[in-house]
């Protein structure tokens, strides 16, 4: 009975801890900006230099970006009709999980009252939020604002690919769907 209660807490830990790692997206828009007027993009270079990322981490996020951008059928340019600016926003996050409920089997032969068992579970890392913007250089504007935010920065595992999925996902809300612009 004992392993059953063990195996249930370890269960509800594992799914709570996914539920945390899932990146949460959203993105803003210029109602007025004509999305089919941009075509060639470059990086904003002062933006690029404040991103607080070491360079491995620099270069993956560009590259990430570069590919999706890419892929959307844009085209890298010297003069761009859009420059993209890359912010990461990084904040430190605990998450605490605690103990379990359980019913107890009673020494008699029925439940016994229920009762708290188990120790807490304490997970402390970097959370991350990529901003990725799009300027208008002739007008000097922003016309189009994504951020995916749920990044943990401290796992070295997989990173690269999470940056890329992360990126694909932020940019899939670009454009922004025709009828939501009008």
């Amino acid at each position: 009975m004992k392993t059953v209660k063990n195996l249930l807490m370890l269960l509800t830990t594992v799914i709570a801890l996914a539920g945390c790692s899932s990146l949460r997206t959203a993105s803003d828009f210029d109602k007025n900006a004509d999305f089919n007027r941009y075509k060639t993009y470059n990086f904003y270079d002062k933006g690029l230099a404040r991103v607080k990322l070491n360079n491995l981490d620099k270069r993956r996020l560009v590259a990430a970006v570069e590919a999706e951008m890419n892929a959307k059928g844009f085209t890298k340019s010297e003069r761009p009709d859009m420059l993209v600016n890359l912010v990461v926003v990084a904040r430190e996050k605990t998450d605490i999980y605690g103990p379990g409920y359980y019913g107890g089997w009673g020494w008699r032969g029925g439940w016994g009252s229920p009762f708290w068992g188990g120790g807490n579970y304490v997970n402390q890392y970097i959370e991350g939020t990529i901003i990725i913007d799009f300027l208008d250089p002739a007008k000097k504007e922003l016309f189009w604002h994504g951020r995916g935010s749920g990044f943990n920065l401290d796992n070295l595992k997989k990173r690269e690919e999470r940056l890329y999925t992360g990126v694909r996902e932020i940019l899939a809300q670009y454009p922004p769907n025709a009828l939501a612009a009008k």
